[in-house]
């Protein structure tokens, strides 16, 4: 399978992800960018490509984004412990 990367990156206005294809349209939260991804990861799944969703941490380095169950509880917790 050919693996893809999905980059989550900051605009002046929200967020976007970055593919192969190009920078999708620009989302007003982070959760609703990578819900986006996830979403067009899935259908990247139909033509054998496997896609990694990724964000840029502080020094620059791209790591993998968790689980969308795993990055923030349902009411919206980041998992910060409020230190967000």
């Amino acid at each position: 399978m050919t693996r893809v990367y999905c980059d989550i990156v900051p605009q002046a206005n929200g967020w976007c992800f970055l593919c192969e294809e190009g920078q999708s349209a620009v989302y007003p939260t982070y959760r609703l960018a990578v819900e986006a991804a996830r979403q067009y990861s899935e259908s990247q799944s139909a033509v054998r490509k496997l896609t990694v969703i990724r964000q840029q941490d502080l020094r620059g380095r791209m790591l993998e984004v968790a689980g969308v169950t795993q990055a923030w509880a349902p009411e919206g917790d980041t998992g910060t412990g409020g230190r967000a």
